[in-house]
């Protein structure tokens, strides 16, 4: 992992547990670990298909470009009323996310076909 990502997450207010599985599904996805706007961020050939979120009553993995995505298990979310591009898959915890490892696999294969045209 990059020291300077070690770093930010490990002194950040980020759930270090929640992060770490993210991280690891991640990258095993072969994606690129970079900071973007203050948060994890991961890419693939420069383009930001995912960020981690932290928030107080969840915890979260943002798709960048979210409306692309088909969403056949039901688990993209609007952060907002108005948001047009992103979708966030939420989690309550490290085992939740830990449960969802090959959802989350699938998807971000689908978000990295989309935005690395």
């Amino acid at each position: 992992m990059n020291k300077t990502m070690d770093d930010i997450i490990k002194h950040s207010d980020l759930r270090h547990e929640e992060t770490q599985e993210l991280q690891n599904i991640l990258l095993e996805a072969g994606l690129t670990e970079e900071i973007k706007w203050g948060k994890p961020a991961f890419t693939k050939n420069g383009k930001v298909i995912v960020v981690i979120q932290d928030f107080k009553k969840y915890f979260a993995l943002l798709f960048y470009n979210g409306h692309l995505l088909s969403d056949p298990k039901k688990v993209l979310q609007k952060t907002g009323p108005n948001t047009k591009i992103g979708r966030q898959i939420r989690f309550d915890d490290a085992a939740e996310i830990r449960k969802m490892k090959s959802t989350i696999k699938s998807y971000v294969k689908e978000a990295v076909a989309a935005s690395v045209k």
